[in-house]
């Protein structure tokens, strides 16, 4: 679905276990060069094709996304990191049902989530 509006960019999803019952969805995003990051376009995007539950909660923009000798997608350090913009560097956001939009990731966002005041 993704791969649908990211035609020539690179892109996986892991998912993420912080603090919460079961996982939930972060995608990592290579964009493809001359292109920038629309959080509103892709929210619609992806509000067309998944329901709420399977939607990527986060996403993250890098500028080069790793490999291992098996041409597989380095994730486990992606994991480890989770969504704390704290430990981030890469641009990182957060799909905001409310704004309709996927919105920049703040410490007071990833605070609410972490209070369990911020539905996930």
């Amino acid at each position: 679905m993704l791969r649908t509006h990211f035609t020539h960019s690179q892109f996986f999803v892991v998912s993420l276990k912080e603090g919460h019952e079961g996982r939930i969805g972060m995608a990592s995003i290579k964009m493809k060069e001359g292109h920038e990051f629309d959080g509103k376009k892709l929210f619609k995007h992806i509000a067309d094709y998944l329901p709420s539950y399977a939607r990527p909660r986060f996403l993250r923009i890098q500028d080069t996304i790793e490999i291992t000798g098996t041409f597989k997608h380095r994730k486990v350090t992606l994991v480890e990191e989770g969504f704390n913009p704290a430990v981030i560097k890469d641009a990182l956001y957060f799909l905001d049902d409310k704004a309709a939009m996927y919105v920049p990731m703040t410490e007071d966002i990833y605070n609410a989530i972490r209070a369990e005041t911020l539905k996930l």
